[in-house]
């Protein structure tokens, strides 16, 4: 299941990109404004978008209302087929809130819908693998939020899907500060000493009695443990807040990275770029993150 994302944005040019790339297939559905997608390729007029057109419009599941509507559509087909896989195109999180959706994000309404409590965003591109800790919060909010129940929770799951999910026989992973060169030791914030320590304890006890080989090491500063992951002395990494983690992947990994929300009883991607308004309907945006999205997605589906 593909959903079409923020209408205004570049959505509906990756659903016509993914289409011309030959990426989907009979079978997949793809969520969105059939006549408005149609309006799309005749507006573009390129060979691309209409070879794009020809091959989306079979599969389109024709849902008029905007993103929410399309979002929503989209979790009830996956959900009633298991086994299914959802890849969700950028949404504007502004606008959602305009049209009465009352979560933060796609991965909180995904966790909401399939009903779990535990679950994670994992951004995955070549050659960083990143779990942010605390998503969507004001950076205010982090230190209250950071709890080590919070990242007991996201180190099981970034360990679970190494080890079952890409196959890494004994994976390590890096727990980051939260404060610069990981709090001095206690001079430049105590929550590592606090809040970090114990939960990489637990976790490598949790791991220990669990029999798996999976190494848990930190707490790492932020501002060297990005260049250990990348020269592979690394398998994954577990940032702290938002940034801290999306920031160093992004600068990698903007045009082949993927979201991926761990934690759900289906497989969910997503390219890990924004709606990009200000490029909509131009023909320009580059569709790799969102091919990424879909490869993905298919290597878990059984």
């Amino acid at each position: 299941m593909v959903t079409q994302g923020d209408p205004e944005g570049i959505g509906p040019e990756l659903l016509l990109r993914l289409g011309d790339a030959g990426a989907l297939r009979t079978g997949d559905r793809v969520v969105a404004d059939g006549e408005r997608l149609a309006g799309l390729a005749r507006a573009l007029g390129t060979p691309w978008a209409a070879r794009g057109h020809e091959a989306v419009a079979p599969l389109v599941d024709d849902v008029r209302g905007g993103q929410v509507a399309a979002l929503v559509r989209g979790v009830d087909l996956v959900l009633a087929q298991p086994g299914a896989a959802l890849v969700t195109a950028p949404i504007d999180k502004a606008a959602c809130k305009a049209e009465g959706f009352a979560f933060p994000g796609h991965t909180e309404y995904l966790a909401h819908r399939a009903g779990v409590d535990e679950f994670a965003m994992l951004m995955i591109g070549p050659k960083l693998r990143v779990v942010p800790v605390t998503i969507h919060v004001p950076l205010r909010a982090v230190p209250e939020l950071l709890t080590p129940a919070a990242i007991v929770r996201c180190g099981k799951l970034l360990a679970h899907t190494l080890l079952h999910h890409l196959g890494l026989p004994a994976p390590r992973i890096g727990v980051l500060g939260l404060n610069p060169h990981a709090g001095e030791r206690g001079l430049l914030g105590d929550e590592e000493q606090r809040v970090i320590g114990p939960a990489i304890a637990e976790l490598t006890a949790w791991a220990a009695a669990e029999a798996l080989q999976c190494n848990f090491v930190g707490p790492l500063a932020a501002d060297s443990a990005f260049v250990t992951h990348l020269e592979g002395g690394l398998d994954g990494l577990l940032a702290m807040y938002h940034d801290q983690g999306l920031g160093p992947f992004k600068l990698l990994h903007m045009r082949d990275g993927v979201n991926m929300t761990l934690g759900l009883p289906f497989t969910r991607t997503s390219p890990d770029h924004g709606t990009a308004r200000d490029i909509a309907g131009r023909g320009v945006a580059d569709p790799s993150s969102m091919l990424a999205a879909v490869a993905l997605a298919r290597g878990h589906v059984p």
